[in-house]
């Protein structure tokens, strides 16, 4: 069952992702080992990005991924990646993989999954395993760029997967599979706000491909959220940051 963890306010729970993340960072650092992390995209996590900057001082041995990116130039304001460059590159030198956007969907989850497999370290079932992967929850209940009952659900045996006719512009994206996702060591899901209780509390009723979020709360799984995204779910299922 996925961890809950509520604070009282969006800025406490977008530190305590950053937390989070520099905890996870620091942790393979101490190990004298590459530290691979996914980052989300949106607006939520770039409060965490800007604190993480200044939490983390040291970025050598440490590579960032994205879960998911939106088939545009990087410097477009759609871009994942020019949001984390924003918020976190151009402040600290850290080093991040870009998707390849500049061809099909198809090329660039082949191209990014070729670099992944080159870099981040494999699992004992031969999927590479990020040490931690940070995600964002859709009102809709998706996370990455995997909607709900969508194909890309279904895809087994990659590490990403194009995405066309994203019911929310762009329609053509890339993302990594839940085959990465569930074999990540940690997994964070970060959800702020009213519009965001429904879907949390859609994660833990249940595995539901109408919920795809909902089909990795039986692994490592915290949901960071303030109490208005808590808004319908009992106080047992929830600790207090």
């Amino acid at each position: 069952m996925a961890r809950v963890t509520v604070t009282d306010t969006p800025p406490e729970a977008t530190d305590l992702a950053a937390e989070r993340l520099a905890e996870a960072i620091t942790a393979g650092r101490r190990e004298g080992r590459p530290v691979n992390v996914s980052l989300a995209g949106g607006s939520t996590p770039r409060a965490s990005y800007e604190r993480l900057a200044s939490v983390v001082d040291d970025w050598e041995g440490v590579e960032l991924w994205l879960g998911d990116e939106r088939l545009v130039p990087l410097d477009h304001p759609e871009s994942n990646y020019r949001m984390l460059a924003e918020t976190l590159l151009e402040r600290t030198g850290a080093v991040a993989h870009a998707v390849p956007t500049d061809g099909s969907a198809e090329q660039a989850a082949a191209a990014y999954a070729r670099e992944i497999r080159q870099r981040v370290p494999a699992g004992p079932d031969g999927v590479p395993a990020l040490d931690l992967a940070l995600l964002g929850l859709g009102e809709d209940g998706h996370t990455a760029s995997l909607f709900p009952n969508a194909p890309p659900l279904d895809v087994r045996g990659e590490i990403c997967v194009a995405v066309h006719d994203a019911p929310k512009p762009p329609p053509d994206r890339v993302s990594l599979t839940l085959d990465v996702l569930r074999a990540a060591h940690q997994s964070l899901i970060l959800a702020v706000g009213d519009e965001k209780a429904s879907a949390v509390a859609g994660v833990l009723a249940g595995p539901d491909p109408g919920v795809p979020a909902s089909l990795l709360a039986d692994g490592p799984l915290e949901l960071i959220i303030d109490r208005a995204a808590a808004r319908e779910l009992p106080v047992s299922a929830t600790r207090t940051a």
